[in-house]
């Protein structure tokens, strides 16, 4: 802990010092850097090379930037991989660049450009180291393997279970049934004997009945004769006192008849 503590910041010096001598954008270094901008958008895709600035004094300044930014991340141990990443993609133009040294013919710049490009790369090494140093910790890629390998062990240890359970519960719900269709079965013989037992009594009452019925039709079938019969005495008994009374009724019908039909010949005469 105590060497990365030490190591950070000697390693982030030299990008934040570069950054600084870029934002400053010297006409010199302009002039020297125009060449290695026009001869990196000419090797870039057209989309990329759209977003690349044309002006080298521009690109300059962008890349001045990001190496101050990178570079006091990991000089505080902030994102110290992620900011050994964006360092070491600031150095690969330059590196490109300073790689074909034996091109130029000026020797003292030939000189120059091999002592950058020998220190490009050595710092280009440094920040790769960095940008895997996990300080003891697993690496974000161990952790994927590691959880997609829980995973499918999670998985494989919950399938039995899952069927074992399916299985249980299929059990479970069977025997429910079971329980519950003989638990209806009792229930409907129950009400089976229940109706039974309905239809039994209606029986006994619809006999009872029956034979209170048959054992009265001979009274009451007396009775009815007999008040026939007084009935008939009754009428035979009336029946001459009624003649009387049509007979007098009759006769008396007559008699004013006859007085009216005398009243009617005196008139006329």
């Amino acid at each position: 802990m105590i060497l990365r503590t030490i190591a950070r910041p000697l390693l982030a010096s030299a990008f934040v010092v570069s950054g600084i001598d870029a934002l400053r954008a010297r006409p010199a270094t302009v002039d020297t850097a125009q060449p290695l901008v026009d001869a990196g958008r000419d090797a870039l895709p057209a989309e990329v090379a759209a977003v690349v600035p044309a002006n080298a004094a521009t690109a300059m300044r962008v890349n001045g930037g990001l190496q101050i930014a990178g570079g006091v991340l990991l000089a505080t141990g902030r994102v110290p991989r992620v900011a050994s990443a964006v360092l070491a993609g600031t150095l690969i133009p330059t590196t490109v660049y300073d790689g074909a040294f034996w091109t130029e013919t000026d020797p003292v710049r030939r000189e120059t450009r091999k002592v950058s490009f020998i220190k490009n790369l050595g710092l280009l090494g440094g920040v790769l180291i960095a940008s895997a140093d996990t300080a003891g910790q697993p690496s974000l890629a161990w952790r994927g393997r590691r959880k997609a390998d829980e995973a499918k062990m999670a998985v494989a240890a919950a399938l039995p279970i899952g069927a074992k359970a399916g299985s249980s519960a299929w059990a479970q719900m069977a025997e429910r049934a079971t329980d519950d269709a003989h638990a209806l079965g009792e229930h409907a013989h129950e009400w089976g004997e229940a109706a039974a037992g309905m239809l039994d009594r209606g029986r006994d009452q619809a006999e009872a009945v029956a034979m209170r019925v048959a054992d009265r039709a001979p009274a009451v079938f007396e009775q009815a004769r007999y008040q026939a019969g007084e009935l008939t005495g009754a009428v035979a008994d009336r029946a001459p006192v009624v003649a009387d009374q049509l007979r007098a009724s009759a006769q008396e019908a007559a008699r004013h008849v006859r007085c009216r039909r005398r009243n009617w010949r005196t008139a006329g005469a």
